[in-house]
């Protein structure tokens, strides 16, 4: 199942997406150069592995700032999917890995740059089991109801 999803991921971030900006705090920005779709698609597919690396090597200071560089790469629209399903299985590394603030962490940030309702939903899930991971039931409880309410609002 493990590389079914991996598969699902790198077939996400492969596809081609509309003209998307770069952030003002990538690379790219800082070199002045605009990178395609199919680039970002590129780096962050990359980055994506990077990250898996550095948590099998228990790098785990590292995997935020990694994280970030995808976050910034603004993948939205059809290709937001792609970065929330990566950001759940990475929080799912690291909750396998006991890092649970960690994943928490890194879920936040991700929900906080997702623009779909349904993608947030998709990640507060993930965020309830990593709480459920963690035997905070209760949170997990709470967690679920909020992703409930938001696509009830849509």
């Amino acid at each position: 199942m493990r590389n079914a999803f991996i598969f699902i991921i790198a077939f996400g971030l492969m596809v081609a997406a509309p003209c998307m900006r770069v952030s003002a705090n990538s690379p790219a920005a800082v070199e002045g150069v605009q990178l395609s779709v199919d680039q970002k698609l590129s780096i962050a597919e990359k980055q994506h592995e990077i990250i898996k690396l550095l948590i099998k090597e228990g790098q785990y200071d590292r995997v935020l700032p990694e994280w970030r560089k995808i976050l910034d790469l603004n993948l939205t629209g059809e290709y937001e999917e792609s970065v929330a399903k990566s950001a759940g299985y990475i929080a799912y590394l690291l909750a396998e890995n006991k890092q649970y603030p960690l994943a928490h962490q890194l879920l936040d940030e991700t929900i906080a740059r997702m623009q779909l309702v349904g993608n947030k939903a998709s990640l507060l899930k993930v965020k309830a089991w990593v709480y459920r991971a963690e035997g905070k039931l209760q949170k997990a409880i709470e967690t679920l109801q909020r992703a409930v309410e938001l696509e009830q609002q849509q």
